[in-house]
C-alpha cells in the first residue's frame, strides 16, 4: 500500500509503500522505505501522533490500499504483553511485538526486524532487500510529484487554455454489503477528471486520497471555457485549480481539488 508519512525529525512529509504494519491501534508503527541525499533506508514510523492522548492524530494517510494484500502475512501473539513466538528471549520488555502484517520476507529478516524493533534504520544498500522495492506507478500515466512535473503537464496542455471539464467521477469507497451491513469507511476517495481542450488530446486526471473538492459549474447564461489552470504541491498533496493563481487558496469559488497524488494522461483523439 502506498502512505504519505510525516517525519517529525524534518516536519516534513513524504510518499512510500508501507511494507509492514507492527502491533496495532496505540501502538501501531509502519515500516516505510525513506529515500533522502544520502541514500534510502527502512525505518518504523509511528502511526499516531500521541501528544494528544484524547485525540491522537495519524502521521501516516493512506493513499492506496494494498494491491497484492495475499502477498502479506499475519502473525500474533495473542496478548499485547507478550511478544511473538521467536522473539520472546530477543526483545526486552519495553518494546512491544505483539502483532506482524506485512510481507514474508520483512519477518523472515529477523536481524533487519530485530534492528528496526530496537528504534534503529537499515539501509537499503546493505539490507539486500535491492529487489523487493515496489514501484507505486501505473504504467502508461504521467505523475505529479515535483515542480518540473507540473511544469511538463502545463506545457503539454497549454495550462489548459480554452478546455472544458468534460466529466467528473467520484468513488468514495464506502459501500452496504449483500448482507445490507454498511462499511462507511471512504477508503478510496478518488475522483478522475476528462477534459476536452482545442489545442491537445482529452485529457484524463486521476486524483487519489482527494482531502478536498470543490465543483462549481458555470452559472446560467455564462461559458465554463478555462482561460488558465493551476497546480501546486504542498506537504505531498497536490492542488488543481481553473484558473490562474500564485499560490494555493482554499478559499477559491470556483472549481478546484486537493489529494495525495495525481496521474494524468491523454486519451485518444488528434493534437490540436
Amino acid at each position: 500500500m502506498l502512505a504519505r508519512v510525516f517525519d517529525s525529525s524534518t516536519n516534513t512529509y513524504f510518499k512510500s509503500k508501507v511494507y509492514a504494519k507492527i502491533n496495532g491501534g496505540w501502538y501501531e508503527k509502519q515500516l516505510v522505505l525513506v529515500l533522502n541525499a544520502d541514500g534510502a533506508y527502512f525505518k518504523l514510523f509511528d502511526f499516531l501522533d500521541k501528544s494528544d492522548p484524547v485525540k491522537p492524530i495519524p502521521l501516516i494517510n493512506l493513499i492506496t490500499p494494498n494491491s497484492d494484500g495475499e502477498a502479506w502475512e499475519l502473525h500474533r501473539s495473542g496478548s499485547v504483553d507478550r511478544h511473538l513466538e521467536d522473539f520472546e528471549e530477543l526483545l526486552s520488555s519495553n518494546i512491544g511485538f505483539f502483532e506482524f502484517w506485512g510481507y514474508p520476507w520483512v519477518f523472515e529478516n529477523k536481524t533487519i526486524l530485530l534492528e528496526l524493533l530496537r528504534g534503529g534504520v537499515v539501509s537499503l544498500k546493505d539490507s539486500g532487500l535491492e529487489d523487493k522495492i515496489l514501484d507505486y506507478k501505473l504504467d502508461g500515466w504521467n505523475y505529479i510529484e515535483t515542480q518540473q512535473d507540473i511544469e511538463f503537464i502545463m506545457k503539454q496542455t497549454y495550462s489548459f487554455h480554452d478546455s472544458i471539464l468534460l466529466a467528473v467521477n467520484y468513488i468514495s469507497g464506502g459501500y452496504v454489503d449483500e448482507n445490507n451491513a454498511m462499511h462507511p469507511m471512504d477508503s478510496t476517495r478518488q475522483v478522475t477528471m476528462i477534459f476536452h481542450s482545442q489545442w491537445c488530446r482529452p485529457i484524463e486526471m486521476v486524483f487519489e486520497r482527494v482531502t478536498a473538492v470543490n465543483l462549481r459549474p458555470a452559472s446560467d447564461n455564462h461559458s465554463s471555457n478555462i482561460f488558465e489552470a493551476s497546480m501546486f504541491i504542498e506537504n505531498v498533496s497536490v492542488f488543481f485549480c481553473d484558473t490562474g493563481f500564485d499560490k494555493i487558496d482554499l478559499s477559491y469559488e470556483g472549481t478546484w481539488i486537493m489529494a495525495y497524488v495525481l496521474r494524468w494522461r491523454f486519451n485518444g483523439g488528434n493534437d490540436g
